[in-house]
């Protein structure tokens, strides 16, 4: 069941991440997952009244509303540099930064570091880098690289809080986590005197994206409250290829061979970790 749950979070995590590039593309990244948060919450609380059964718990609505203090910034870190640079660079960063972090928190908690974890680390960085390399985009590789990092280090950050919480509170934290995105992202935006929402043509799109990105958090949070942390975030990695096809398939981005190799050399690291 785990898997199954990871797999979706994966394939709605890259659906996602395609339309939220495409419309920040076209207006400012914090507009953007603005909107998307907007149905993200709808959905979250219909999962929640109709779909699962669970009771309120303080303090995990308390780990909810600090993984939502990141994940709103971690998506509009990772949009603005996907419109920025590209998403061959940005999204594999980001993607492996979210899945090591709940690892390393792992460790740091009590946990061992069995000697698969550390040849699966190594893969990891090592396809991480060769996925990055792009000489056609110039110093824009140094932007992705650098809007990756802090993507990734944000939603790592979010999907530990996530995880964190309890199999009897169910969305009630990623009901909060989604609340609290859209508060911090409409603050920070109303004092940078930015839109709050994208433009008309464009919320269609972006509450689509908010429709399908809230169902995966939906899943890794039930996956991770009755399964595995650590093998539903190694599967994370595999939401930079969801995007990346789809940015091949609608868009005629072209990835490099040497792209594509590090992308599933990437994952392989990835699951290698959750495995351990």
């Amino acid at each position: 069941m785990t898997t199954a749950l990871g797999l979706w979070f994966a394939f709605g995590v890259g659906v996602a991440d395609y339309h939220g590039g495409f419309i920040a593309k076209r207006a400012n990244a914090l507009a953007t997952v603005a909107t998307a948060l907007v149905s993200g919450c709808a959905v979250m609380a219909a999962l929640l009244v109709f779909v699962v059964d669970s009771t309120v718990s303080v303090g995990d609505l308390l780990l909810g509303a600090c993984s939502g203090s990141f994940i709103g910034f971690a998506l509009a870190s990772l949009y603005h540099g996907m419109a920025a640079s590209s998403a061959a660079v940005v999204a594999p960063i980001a993607a492996t930064l979210a899945s090591l972090v709940p690892f390393v928190w792992g460790l740091a908690t009590g946990g061992s570091l069995p000697a698969l974890g550390v040849v699966g680390a190594v893969i990891a960085f090592a396809g991480l880098t060769l996925s990055t390399v792009s000489p056609e985009l110039g110093d824009r590789v140094r932007v992705g690289v650098v809007w990756g990092l802090i993507a990734g280090l944000c939603f790592g950050a979010s999907l530990t809080f996530l995880g964190e919480t309890g199999e009897s509170s169910g969305l009630w934290p990623a009901l909060m986590q989604r609340c609290t995105a859209f508060v911090a992202l409409a603050v920070a935006a109303t004092a940078q005197r930015q839109r709050v929402f994208v433009p008309t043509q464009l919320r269609s799109r972006a509450a689509f994206s908010g429709v399908i990105g809230a169902s995966a958090v939906a899943a890794f949070t039930v996956g991770a409250q009755r399964g595995s942390l650590a093998e539903i975030a190694a599967i994370t990695a595999l939401a930079p290829a969801i995007t990346a096809v789809m940015s091949t398939v609608f868009d005629g981005h072209v990835m490099r061979w040497w792209q594509v190799v590090g992308a599933i050399i990437c994952a392989a690291g990835v699951a290698v970790i959750g495995v351990a």
